[in-house]
């Protein structure tokens, strides 16, 4: 029975009193009840922390004194669990009510699938429970030739386009909900997301290394949910240097440098484009020395997982760039 099922909720909050509430209420909404809910605040200096004492005492909240990042807080908090499956939910997005409970009767029986996600929309208010019209957020993660990953569906306008379910590359970890087995898989030097990454890339790392161990990622759309993104926002200088980074660790963490060497046209494009951004943005430069710097260790870090025989990720054709 699904009812049977043990799954553990993973929240990671920083500043997020003004999503927060929303958040916990989704998850406590759901027809398939969770076993535990653990919100990692990282050093909030507004009312977050105070909202989750007050109005929901039965979650476990740990208070951070410092920002870890997503990824560490993350691996906290999945850490305090023993449950069969994991989700990891952000601040800024809910839940359907059947949204877990969706997921669980689709992976019954199917021992190889390692994450599940549904139908991510853009919240454009409070509560968006209408379908209609709706913006897609994602959808699945997915990866082009260029090793560049990015929402699958992110930002097109929903008109039956993701109907089915389908495997996909990764999830999203702003709603994802992972099977335990494959996390224990996936582990490198004991982290389920690349701590080293702070944010940005940790899931699509993973899913890259989920992949390489053979497990699947699938995309359910009848499990619907919703994402603000109230976080630092894509383009923002913050970003821009996470992305610059963590893309060159991810491939160091996951493909033989020899591949990196023979890449293809769309990959060489991409690294144009990259430098070309670069002059717009000088102080990318900085970065890109800083990630020099660690792609040696994030190297080695791919023996840990050594599987030569590996199926290679769908690359799609194309640089998937964004300025």
């Amino acid at each position: 029975m699904a009812n049977q099922i043990k799954v553990s909720a993973v929240v990671v909050t920083w500043n997020s009193e003004g999503d927060i509430t929303t958040c916990l209420e989704s998850l406590a909404k759901q027809t398939h009840p969770l076993d535990t809910v653990i919100v990692i605040d990282n050093a909030s200096r507004d009312h977050t922390c105070a909202l989750i004492l007050e109005h929901f005492p039965q979650v476990k909240l740990i208070q951070e004194d410092k920002n870890l990042g997503f990824a560490a807080a993350n691996n906290i908090g999945i850490g305090m669990t023993d449950s069969q499956w994991i989700l990891t939910l952000n601040p800024d997005a809910w839940l359907a009510e059947n949204w877990l409970e969706t997921h669980l009767n689709f992976v019954k029986g199917k021992r190889r699938i390692g994450m599940v996600g549904g139908m991510l929309y853009r919240a454009q208010g409070e509560k968006a429970e209408s379908t209609e019209s709706q913006i897609i957020d994602s959808t699945g993660i997915e990866i082009f030739s260029s090793r560049r990953v990015r929402d699958r569906g992110y930002e097109e306008i929903d008109r039956g386009q993701y109907s089915s379910d389908e495997r996909v590359f990764g999830i999203c970890a702003a709603a994802c909900l992972h099977r335990r087995e494959m996390l224990e898989d996936a582990l490198i030097d004991g982290e389920v997301f690349a701590e080293s990454f702070f944010s940005y890339y940790e899931d699509a790392d993973l899913a890259w290394r989920a992949w390489r161990r053979g497990w699947e990622a699938w995309f359910v759309p009848s499990a619907i949910g919703w994402h603000r993104r109230g976080g630092s926002k894509v383009g923002s200088r913050f970003s821009r240097v996470l992305t610059h980074r963590n893309r060159y660790w991810m491939i160091a963490r996951n493909e033989p440098r020899w591949k990196m060497l023979f890449g293809g046209f769309s990959f060489y494009w991409h690294e144009v484009l990259i430098f070309l951004r670069m002059l717009r943005y000088p102080y990318l430069f900085g970065t890109a020395v800083r990630t020099f710097l660690g792609v040696g260790k994030a190297a080695r870090q791919r023996k840990v997982l050594e599987d030569a025989n590996a199926t290679p990720p769908p690359f799609k054709r194309g640089s998937g760039f964004r300025k």
